[in-house]
């Protein structure tokens, strides 16, 4: 009897450590959408925890965790406007000196959309944030970010034109309120794909930079067509290594670099963002897409995957991946 209650209890303990395991591998899988009804995601590291932002509920959220598995599971407002301010979008983090700055879009009623900043009171990205106000930019302004070209850093933002167009314009910083000038238009929408093409929606839309660095290179990343068209898609910028990055002429515009999956039930992939591997192991893209090919700006959701590089030294996005869990081969998403 007292064997047979050993072998039982050892059965258990084995089932009981199995079951626990496979637990873990489930909390640690990436089910795309990972985040729903939000868009324009952001993403950054501060030692081992990742911080994702996004436009989300008129407020400043960043969602936090050791992984990236994690991130869904906390999340935590860091500043919301406490007066008639709305429609605040498009937020990106940014460690300057010794703080961290968020910039994000918003407007007054009755007003244009701006560029407003916060600024943390300690160096922690999670602790309170001061509001900075307004950039003095030329432009009406949405979704800042910054790129960094040598030892100078630069302010990317869209202009939304009355004539009837998104296009994104850049300038440098004296300090992270302060312009140093004049912005210069560096990405117009010319190209079919940045014009909806393939759809009754037309509208010239270049939007959403986003900087991306590999093997030396220096690239920016954006959004081109209207955002509640099937067919918005990811644009590529290759910065040619020498000249000023204010001048267009001196950038190489190729896309569409993501495009829409029906195949996949993947629609409008754009806004993306970027994690990349301190060991070289996995690099990440993360977006936002929605499951309809209707016209809508509703339903858009966070998704997430990996993505390599070219013998070129491009990136190589490949397609948009279908909701549900990713490959078990993809399931680390510890610190890299």
């Amino acid at each position: 009897m007292a064997l047979k209650n050993t072998i039982a209890s050892t059965v258990l303990l084995t089932l009981c450590f199995a079951c626990a395991g496979y637990g873990q591998q489930q909390a640690d899988r990436i089910v795309n959408p990972v985040i729903e009804n939000a868009a324009d995601p952001f993403i950054t590291r501060a030692g081992n925890q990742y911080l994702l932002l996004a436009t989300h509920e008129d407020a400043i959220t960043i969602w936090s965790g050791d992984s990236l598995a994690a991130l869904p599971k906390h999340l935590k407002t860091v500043w919301k406007p406490a007066d008639a301010m709305k429609q605040v979008w498009s937020p990106t983090l940014w460690r300057l000196k010794d703080r961290w700055w968020i910039y994000f879009t918003a407007e007054y009623p009755g007003g244009q959309h701006g560029v407003y900043a916060l600024q943390s009171k300690t160096a922690d990205p999670l602790g309170e944030y001061t509001f900075r106000g307004k950039l003095a930019l030329q432009k009406t302004a949405i979704d800042p970010s910054i790129l960094h070209v040598g030892k100078t850093d630069y302010l990317m933002y869209v202009d939304v034109d009355p004539q009837g167009w998104n296009s994104v314009w850049i300038t440098a910083l004296k300090d992270p309120l302060t312009p140093a000038g004049d912005g210069r238009q560096l990405i117009f929408p010319d190209k079919p794909w940045e014009r909806g093409a393939g759809t009754t929606h037309n509208y010239p839309v270049a939007e959403g930079p986003t900087a991306l660095y590999h093997a030396g290179k220096t690239f920016v990343v954006y959004s081109g067509s209207d955002t509640g068209t099937h067919v918005y898609c990811l644009g590529l910028l290759t910065y040619r290594g020498s000249g000023d990055p204010m001048l267009a002429e001196n950038w190489r515009k190729s896309g569409p670099v993501l495009s829409f999956s029906a195949e996949h039930g993947v629609y409008g992939p754009g806004r993306g963002t970027f994690l990349l591997a301190a060991d070289g192991k996995k690099d990440w893209l993360i977006y936002h897409a929605k499951s309809v090919k209707e016209y809508t700006y509703a339903g858009r959701s966070i998704r997430m995957q990996p993505f390599t590089w070219t013998a070129d030294g491009l990136p190589n996005f490949g397609v948009p991946v279908a909701e549900g869990p990713l490959a078990s081969e993809q399931i680390k998403t510890g610190p890299e």
